[in-house]
């Protein structure tokens, strides 16, 4: 519903073939506040859990016809043998309406959860709706297009605004690390790169496109340490410190003078005044 809510689902058949870090995103943000820690979520279990009730329908591969009982919950396995899930026609009309919808979370809350896990998951679904506002508002901004109201930045909760930066920023490089150009997405739907500030919010609250980089978590710690940056044109840049006895780089040591990988649309990419704030912040001398 939060999906639909958002048009991210806009029609009844829910296709897993593609990437899941979205939906994986929004259903783990769930399960972390009604699970004990430690127990680990995965996007396939609605789509297992919900096999058998009236309203949801697994879409088999063709040689898995009249088979869908025979998988675990987990991704990798749905996958093989379910295309995705059909939402039956009346319920799916039915909560593509704002109304209904809300009225439907609302029963569902109050017919399954305790008083405490109620007000938790609510906070959940309005910290959803706030995060994607924030990004539409992000990538508006990027365009350059007419925002007739800023949006207060106050008024989001720092949740919302972390998860609209990063959904925003992680799209655009599509889950690659502008660094060091790695891309890994697990089966569940999980991502290897963080949303990076390259001018750390606490300087500037500057949640800005250009103001973000997606970033591997070894390349995010080592920007934010400032063993690595940016040149003028674009290029990777190590510092010194890197090398010095008795620190062995590995792939980081190799990565001085290439280019680093950005969004496909211009819009998006890095700019180049928060690069030069992050090289004076570290003494970057040279600036190819």
């Amino acid at each position: 519903m939060d999906s639909i809510r958002r048009g991210t689902i806009n029609s009844n058949f829910i296709d897993i073939t593609g990437d899941l870090n979205e939906l994986e995103g929004l259903f783990t943000d769930y399960w972390k506040r009604v699970l004990p820690v430690g127990q680990r979520s995965s996007i396939a279990f609605p789509f297992y859990y919900l096999k058998n009730e009236p309203f949801w329908e697994l879409v088999p591969v063709l040689q898995f016809q009249g088979q869908n009982n025979q998988f675990g919950a987990n991704v990798k396995r749905l996958r093989e043998i379910a295309l995705g899930a059909r939402i039956d026609n009346e319920l799916f009309s039915f909560i593509q309406c704002n109304e209904s919808r809300e009225k439907l979370v609302n029963q569902l809350l109050v017919s399954c959860f305790s008083e405490s896990a109620q007000n938790a998951l609510k906070e959940i679904y309005v910290i959803h709706e706030q995060a994607f506002q924030y990004g539409i508002f992000l990538e508006e901004k990027a365009y350059g297009k007419d925002i007739s109201e800023m949006p207060v930045i106050d008024t989001y909760k720092e949740t919302s605004r972390n998860q609209g930066f990063r959904r925003i920023v992680v799209k655009s490089y599509d889950h690659r690390c502008a660094l060091c150009g790695v891309r890994i997405i697990t089966p569940e739907g999980r991502s290897a790169v963080d949303a990076a500030h390259i001018i750390p919010w606490s300087e500037t609250q500057n949640d800005d496109i250009g103001n973000g980089m997606a970033l591997c978590k070894l390349c995010h710690w080592a920007f934010d340490e400032g063993l690595m940056s940016v040149s003028n044109s674009f290029t990777v840049m190590l510092s010194n410190q890197l090398g010095s006895h008795p620190n062995a780089a590995g792939l980081l040591g190799t990565l001085a003078g290439r280019g680093i990988v950005a969004p496909a649309e211009k819009e998006f990419w890095p700019n180049q005044s928060n690069f030069k704030w992050h090289r004076s912040k570290w003494s970057f001398s040279a600036v190819a």
